[in-house]
C-alpha cells in the first residue's frame, strides 16, 4: 500500500470515527465542556451557558472542571424528582435489558437502563460511576463503553473494575401496561 493511501485510509478512519462520535453533526460546532471531559492546554478557561470551566489537572489528566462565576457565590443547582412512562410493559421481556432516554421537565434527558427479572424491573442510571460513560448489556453483564468496567444488571453492583461504585438505583414500577421510573435531575 501506497503512503498516499495508507494516509487517505486513516483520514478517512478518522472521519468516520469522528462522524460516529458526534452523530453526523457538523464538525465545525465547537464540542460540548462538561465537567471532567478531557481538555488542553493547563489554564484554559471557556464559558458554556453562564458556567466557565477551567483547564485543571486532576489525578495526572487535563479536565475541565467548573467554577463559580464572579465573587464566590454558589451556583444553585435545581433538583426535580418526577416520575415518567419510559416502556410498554410488552417492550421488556423477561431477562432483557433496555436503555431508554428519560425527558426531564427542567430540559435535556437522563439515560437510565431498565431490566425485567423474575422478581420485577431494575432501573440503574446509564452512566458508569467510574468515568461517567454509558454502559450497555452484555451476555449477562451491564459493560462500561470506554474502560470495561462491569456490573450486576439487576443491582447495579461493581463486579469488575476499574468502577468502585455501584450504578445508582432508581426507583422503578409497572403498572396500567406500562414501566415507569422515579428520576431526580439536576
Amino acid at each position: 500500500m501506497s503512503k498516499s493511501s495508507r494516509r487517505a485510509f486513516i483520514s478517512g478512519s478518522i472521519a468516520s470515527f469522528t462522524w460516529l462520535l458526534t452523530g453526523g453533526q457538523a464538525s465545525g460546532a465547537a464540542p460540548a465542556i462538561t465537567a471532567g471531559a478531557p481538555c488542553k492546554p493547563k489554564g484554559r478557561e471557556r464559558t458554556v451557558d453562564g458556567v466557565t470551566y477551567v483547564c485543571r489537572n486532576v489525578k495526572g489528566k487535563l479536565v475541565w472542571r467548573d467554577t463559580a462565576v464572579g465573587a464566590k457565590q454558589p451556583v444553585e443547582v435545581k433538583q426535580v424528582t418526577f416520575t415518567a412512562r419510559v416502556l410498554e410493559s410488552s417492550e421488556l421481556a423477561l431477562g432483557s435489558t433496555k436503555v431508554v432516554n428519560v425527558p426531564t421537565p427542567i430540559g435535556g434527558t437522563t439515560g437510565v437502563v431498565v431490566t425485567r427479572t423474575d422478581v420485577g424491573i431494575t432501573a440503574l442510571a446509564v452512566a458508569c460511576t467510574h468515568a461517567g460513560f454509558p454502559v450497555a448489556r452484555v451476555g449477562n453483564v451491564l459493560e462500561c463503553e470506554l474502560h470495561g468496567s462491569k456490573f450486576e444488571p439487576t443491582t447495579g453492583a461493581v463486579l469488575g473494575g476499574p468502577a468502585v461504585r455501584a450504578l445508582f438505583r432508581y426507583d422503578a414500577t409497572e403498572t396500567n401496561g406500562g414501566v415507569y421510573v422515579t428520576v431526580t435531575s439536576g
